[in-house]
């Protein structure tokens, strides 16, 4: 807990860097920079909510820090500076939201996932739709030697979101699959979270 507080501080600190320089460069040359700025910071948290690439894990909390510092200060410094109340609030108000909606991304991942997957894999969506005991791999992330990945599922008969049903439609179906969440993102589909490191296969599947 000490050890996660002063690294965190230590962020804070060296996203003041940048935090200023933006500050200079996109504040003095902008006529609405606190706008900019401020919708800007609300589509990268949605960004981040939504991503679950290693590098944007890594860089996500110096990178929002970097960007709340540098809208928050050009917000008032313009309000300092034309004294507008109506581009006061609608900064802040962006700013406010945009960590909310940031959760909200993360939230629905599972869902927007499979309608991306869904949407660019017309053919094995409907296979999908109706197969039972279908499973594929829909995305993956993490570095060499820890992987994760999201696993679209699908029963006819089964709710998988109940643990006592997912265990009858892996014997079923001969899957192999250890899970610790499931989503139910379309009528018979799902979305499941293996472990990491952990495969989610068909036994009877040649290639495994």
């Amino acid at each position: 807990m000490v050890f996660l507080v002063i690294t965190m501080s230590l962020i804070a600190i060296i996203a003041i860097v940048p935090a200023v320089i933006i500050f200079f460069v996109v504040g003095t040359r902008f006529r609405h920079s606190d706008i900019f700025l401020s919708i800007l910071f609300l589509i990268v948290c949605i960004y981040f909510g939504s991503s679950n690439d290693f590098t944007v894990f890594s860089f996500g909390p110096f990178i929002f820090l970097c960007l709340f510092f540098a809208s928050s200060a050009v917000v008032f410094d313009k309000f300092k500076e034309n004294k507008s109340v109506r581009s006061l609030l609608i900064s802040i108000l962006f700013i406010i939201f945009a960590p909310i909606a940031g959760y909200i991304s993360h939230k629905l991942y599972p869902y927007s996932k499979f309608y991306q997957w869904a949407l660019f894999h017309p053919s094995e969506f409907l296979e999908a739709k109706r197969e039972d005991g279908f499973l594929k791999e829909i995305d993956a992330w993490g570095v060499t030697g820890i992987s994760s990945s999201l696993m679209l599922a699908s029963s006819q008969n089964y709710d998988l979101t109940v643990p006592g049903d997912f265990k009858l439609w892996k014997l079923k179906n001969k899957i192999t699959c250890d899970v610790y969440d499931v989503y139910k993102v379309y009528p018979k589909l799902y979305t499941i979270f293996p472990y990491a490191e952990i495969k989610c296969y068909k036994e009877t599947d040649a290639h495994q």
